[in-house]
């Protein structure tokens, strides 16, 4: 038995088409033959009891693409970063070589002392300073004298003193610290500080 609607074969008696479902109570006899090879049956997924194909896959929502946009705005920002890091100059070096004490009254005996010490940084990056300070020795060569320091300032263009440890008093025969912060320039610098005391 032949099916009306899609020419499937199907077996005697069958109510309906095994390919396509429709009704076979319609056909009362076999279509005649041919000599025109049989049909093929119809392609999977079609008539009853094939498998259903399966649906197109979801689109992807909105909020997937905003993430990835936001990621890939993340990453160029990093990498900018590090690109404008690693060419950035770098800021000029301050190379104190040697600090030089001047004292119009010799306050504790610093008039024409001199620091020959090696002081580098980075212009605009202030480094302390720190000295043993005793007083100048007595005439009679018995210890030294005691001594203040009211002011630390410097003549060096370019170069600011702050927080200094003044007034400081040094007893007769003792020591203490003399510290001072030398603020140095926003440019490249060469050369021996000047430093007043009084």
């Amino acid at each position: 038995m032949f099916c009306s609607h899609c020419g499937a074969s199907n077996p005697d008696g069958a109510a309906f088409c095994q390919y396509c479902g429709s009704s076979l109570s319609s056909v009362s006899a076999p279509l005649p033959s041919s000599s025109a090879p049989p049909l093929a049956p119809p392609p999977t997924g079609w008539g009853m009891g094939a498998p259903v194909p399966a649906p197109p896959p979801r689109r992807r929502g909105l909020g997937r693409t905003i993430l990835i946009v936001l990621v890939v705005l993340v990453v160029v920002i990093l990498v900018a970063g590090v690109i404008s890091y690693l060419l950035a100059p770098s800021p000029p070096n301050v190379e104190i070589a040697g600090v030089n004490f001047q004292s119009p009254d010799n306050a504790c005996g610093l008039n024409g002392a001199f620091d020959s010490g090696y002081y580098n940084t980075t212009a605009g990056t202030s480094i302390t300073l720190s000295y043993d300070l005793t007083g100048p020795n007595s005439t009679s060569g018995n210890g030294t004298l005691a001594c203040m320091i009211f002011t630390v300032t410097t003549t060096t263009p370019g170069f600011s003193i702050s927080g200094a440890n003044v007034p400081l008093s040094v007893p007769a025969n003792d020591t203490q610290i003399f510290t001072f912060t030398v603020n140095p320039p926003g440019n490249a610098w060469t050369g021996t500080l000047t430093v007043v005391v009084t």
